[in-house]
């Protein structure tokens, strides 16, 4: 018979698991469980918490024994998932620009444009 260890830990990971696919179906389908509906404003930070509760579980559950120092580095997992994104946006943002000429302010051509006259 293989004796089961169940102590506190597994649960708050169970129910933050669980907590973090209800949030996940509430993003997708813009309901709760198809009972109510999910404000259109509370999707960006319902967002951000199941990507910060994804990483952060993601690294909690790895750690045994949980200690202090594995639940500071499953919060900055969960941070740097929530950094992650941010910097995807801007790159986005940044490729997607179209290059601008420099503004010529004067009306006139640049010494360096004009042509010779022959």
């Amino acid at each position: 018979m293989v004796a089961i260890s169940v102590n506190e830990w597994t649960l708050i990971i169970s129910v933050l698991s669980i907590v973090a696919g209800f949030v996940s179906n509430a993003v997708q389908t813009g309901s709760f469980l198809g009972l109510g509906i999910v404000p259109q404003k509370w999707l960006p930070y319902l967002t951000l918490l199941g990507t910060f509760l994804a990483a952060f579980l993601q690294s909690i559950s790895t750690a045994s024994p949980v200690t202090g120092t594995a639940i500071l580095q499953a919060v900055i997992a969960g941070f740097t998932a929530l950094t992650g994104t941010a910097v995807g946006v801007t790159i986005h943002q940044h490729l997607t620009v179209a290059p601008q000429p420099p503004a010529n302010d004067n009306g006139t051509e640049h010494w360096h444009k004009k042509k010779k006259a022959a």
